[in-house]
């Protein structure tokens, strides 16, 4: 499929279920200033139950774009990643152990395990979004180390 019209299938899915979940208040491409001068936007901004949620929508995610795109966790209550279902299978949790590991699992650096991200999967054939959980309950992501100190 091409890019643009696997985009235009995100960013519609997308928009319905921000609507089935009730956003009072959408804003497309909403501006946000970053440190040192610099300027970003999310794809989309809504306002739910008083919360303000961020939503980046990624067609082509690798992870170095999604690290890059953390910039934005700060100025929101929530931040979505909106992915292909297909997207960084690599890191995907298993659904179930079935006989052990086959291949040794990848994970993604601790910044991903934050709270306050989210991610959205879109099944491109379907055109709907059809799982919303914490990021870390998707992927694997690593744990933040303790330093043993209380």
């Amino acid at each position: 499929m091409q890019a643009n019209f696997v985009e235009k299938i995100m960013y519609k899915a997308t928009m319905e279920r921000m609507k089935e979940i009730g956003a009072e208040k959408i804003c497309k491409e909403q501006s946000v200033e970053l440190p040192h001068g610099r300027k970003g936007s999310y794809d989309f901004v809504a306002e739910i139950k008083g919360q303000k949620i961020g939503f980046e929508v990624l067609c082509r995610p690798t992870k170095r774009k999604l690290k890059d795109k953390l910039r934005y966790l700060p100025y929101v209550d929530k931040y979505v990643f909106v992915l292909p279902a297909n997207a960084l299978s690599l890191y995907k949790r298993p659904n179930a152990k079935v006989f052990g590991l086959v291949s040794r699992p990848k994970f993604l650096p601790k910044e991903f395990g934050n709270k306050k991200l989210y991610v959205w999967l879109c099944d491109l054939e379907t055109k709907h979004i059809f799982a919303c959980a914490a990021f870390s309950r998707i992927f694997n992501v690593e744990e933040a180390k303790s330093t043993g100190k209380k």
